[in-house]
């Protein structure tokens, strides 16, 4: 069984009172941020749903025909939907599929439950074929969306689901949740700052070591801004490291040089661990020229994903990045 993370515990007993009362829901979206838990909810929430004894306990017991069924990765009245490959949407050959598969009668005399992840991602053909199944659901069936971007979704799809609400959780909460996690050597509230307060994903960044890789990346742009190193050399170099993870850095540390500058303080950074040189940069490039590179930045981690030349687009960005620090603003 999955861990209840202590701020679903809300929206877990809601629907756990609705489990035991027999009134659970046919379609649930469960909506809100990445990095907070939902795909883990849903899982959660399917296991105790199919689970013989999930409703009595309060959650999936593991020991039952179903869970051990589940953690074989065999239960045939579960199914999760997801695009084939990364960058990819859910067609509309998946959702008939699951249409299909939700209209038989459950294997084990229980509910049949689809989850489809990230719901968002769904192709129009695809969302529209989901309609009939919403619409006119076959009993017992359990259809969890799960989506960081509800708006993508029709108004169709959304006015048929019931939506739970995720937000991301308060700070103590989840630095208490988050240093129980993470070495002593780690500053849980500063991964949480770097995450936008999204625990699974400062975990995500601990595990990686992406602080570290994360000081890498600016001691080379630090580097470039002051006039030293190649650049076609840097370039190389920070490719190694990721294109989407060094864009995605320097996205986050020119939008602090417009914090500080906009704000007159340092209290409102992400980057809050390296303020003195996000500060000393601030005060080196106007203000306009900040805002008009940070959609060229917004701009490149779009096309990262794509088929365009990486090393052309990191040395794009690069010289730009150059260029501000060398005109007078």
């Amino acid at each position: 069984m999955n861990e209840l993370l202590p701020w679903h515990r809300a929206q877990w007993q809601n629907l756990l009172e609705r489990l035991r009362a027999g009134n659970f829901p046919h379609a649930l979206l469960l909506a809100g941020p990445p990095g907070i838990g939902k795909n883990q909810f849903a899982v959660s929430l399917v296991q105790t749903v199919l689970c013989e004894t999930g409703a009595t306990h309060g959650q999936a017991c593991g020991r039952c025909r179903s869970c051990l069924l589940y953690a074989a990765n065999n239960h045939p009245d579960l199914r999760v939907v997801s695009p084939p490959e990364p960058g990819k949407v859910i067609g509309v050959d998946q959702v008939r599929e699951v249409s299909q598969y939700l209209a038989h009668t459950s294997q084990y005399g229980g509910h049949k439950a689809v989850i489809i992840t990230p719901a968002d991602r769904m192709n129009i053909n695809a969302a529209n074929s989901l309609l009939k199944t919403l619409e006119e659901p076959s009993a017992w069936s359990l259809l969890v969306l799960v989506s960081d971007q509800p708006r993508r979704l029709p108004a169709t799809v959304l006015s048929r689901c019931q939506r739970l609400v995720f937000t991301v959780p308060g700070a103590e909460q989840a630095g208490e949740w988050l240093a129980a996690r993470i070495g002593a050597e780690t500053d849980p509230m500063l991964l949480l700052a770097l995450a936008e307060g999204a625990p699974l994903l400062a975990l995500d960044l601990a595990e990686h070591k992406v602080p570290a890789q994360r000081l890498q990346i600016m001691k080379e742009l630090e580097r470039l801004a002051s006039g030293d190193g190649n650049l076609s050399d840097v370039a190389e170099h920070l490719l190694k490291i990721g294109a989407q993870q060094t864009l995605y850095w320097l996205y986050s540390w020119v939008a602090d040089m417009i914090r500080y500058v906009s704000s007159g303080g340092a209290q409102h950074m992400i980057n809050r661990d390296m303020q003195e040189s996000i500060m000393r940069s601030a005060c080196k490039v106007g203000l306009q020229g900040m805002h008009s590179y940070l959609q060229q930045v917004n701009e490149a981690i779009q096309a990262s994903s794509g088929q365009m030349n990486a090393q052309l687009l990191m040395e794009n960005v690069l010289i730009t990045w150059q260029d501000m620090f060398r005109q007078p603003h």
